[in-house]
C-alpha cells in the first residue's frame, strides 16, 4: 500500500494537469453516485401537472379535461400554422394569378380567429385541473403559475401576443399600413413562443411519434414562411438596383 501511494504521489507531481483533471472529475461525478443509487428504485420524477403528479400530491385529476385540453392544443397549433402560411401566400406575388386574393384573405382571417378561439379554450380547460393551480389572474398574466412556470408562461404570452396581432387589423388605418405590417409580423414571434410552450410543457413532442412529426412539420412550414417574408425576392432586388442605378445616373 505504501508503494502504491508513493507511486500515485510521484505521478501527480510529474503530471500536475492530469492530477487536477482527475480531481475535478472526481468532485464532479462522485457526489452524484449516492444520489443516483438513492433515486434509482423510485424511478424518474413525474411530469409536473401529470396524473401521476396529482396522485402523489393527493389531488384529483380529470382525464377527460386533459384529453379536451390536448385536442384544443393540437387544433390551435394546426390552425396557427395554416394562418401563417396563408399570410405568406398573400405577400407572395407568385400566387397573385394562381389564387383569388379575396378568398385567401378571408380564409386567413377566419382560420386565424379560429386558432385564437381554440388557444383560449385550451387555456381555460386548466382552470378545472387543481394540480396546475391556475386561476384567472395566472391565466392572464404570464410566468406566474407555480407549475412549469416558463413553458406555461410562453404559451400564455404567445396567445396574448397573437390576440394583439389579430386585433390590430381594426387599427390598420390609424397606424398606417407600414407600421401595421411591422406589428403584424409579431405573429411569427407569437408562434415561436407557442412552439416553445408545446415543446417544453410535455415530453410527447420530443419523442418520435405522430404528434412530434406534426409539430416539427408545422415549425418547418412557419420557418419557411418567415424566411420568405424576411428575405427579399428577386423582383425587389431588381427594383432596388434599378432605383440605385437611376439615382446615380
Amino acid at each position: 500500500m505504501i508503494t502504491i501511494a508513493s507511486s500515485l504521489v510521484s505521478n501527480c507531481v510529474k503530471r500536475p494537469r492530469a492530477a487536477v483533471l482527475g480531481l475535478f472529475l472526481a468532485l464532479l461525478f462522485l457526489p452524484g453516485i449516492p444520489a443516483a443509487h438513492a433515486a434509482s428504485p423510485a424511478g424518474p420524477a413525474p411530469i409536473p401537472g401529470s396524473p401521476l403528479d396529482a396522485h402523489n400530491h393527493g389531488v384529483p385529476y380529470d382525464t377527460g379535461v386533459h384529453q379536451i385540453a390536448r385536442l384544443f392544443a393540437l387544433i390551435a397549433y394546426v390552425l396557427m400554422v395554416a394562418t401563417l402560411l396563408l399570410g405568406a401566400i398573400l405577400r407572395m406575388r407568385y400566387f397573385e394569378r394562381q389564387v383569388n386574393r379575396a378568398t385567401v384573405y378571408g380564409a386567413h382571417m377566419t382560420i386565424g380567429l379560429s386558432a385564437l378561439i381554440f388557444g383560449a379554450l385550451h387555456g381555460l380547460t386548466f382552470l378545472y385541473q387543481p394540480i396546475w393551480h391556475i386561476g384567472t389572474v395566472r391565466l392572464l398574466v404570464p410566468f406566474l403559475g407555480p407549475v412549469q412556470r416558463f413553458p406555461v408562461g410562453c404559451g400564455v404570452l404567445g396567445t396574448e401576443l397573437a390576440i394583439a396581432v389579430g386585433c390590430s387589423v381594426w387599427l390598420q388605418r390609424r397606424l398606417g399600413y407600414q407600421r401595421w405590417l411591422r406589428f403584424h409580423q409579431f405573429a411569427y414571434l407569437s408562434f415561436a413562443l407557442v412552439w416553445l410552450h408545446v415543446f417544453l410543457v410535455h415530453p410527447e413532442p420530443r419523442h418520435l411519434n405522430l404528434v412530434a412529426v406534426g409539430v416539427a412539420l408545422g415549425a418547418g412550414v412557419c420557418l419557411l414562411a418567415f424566411l420568405i417574408r424576411v428575405l427579399p425576392s428577386r423582383s425587389r432586388l431588381r427594383q432596388r438596383a434599378f432605383r440605385t442605378g437611376g439615382g446615380q445616373a
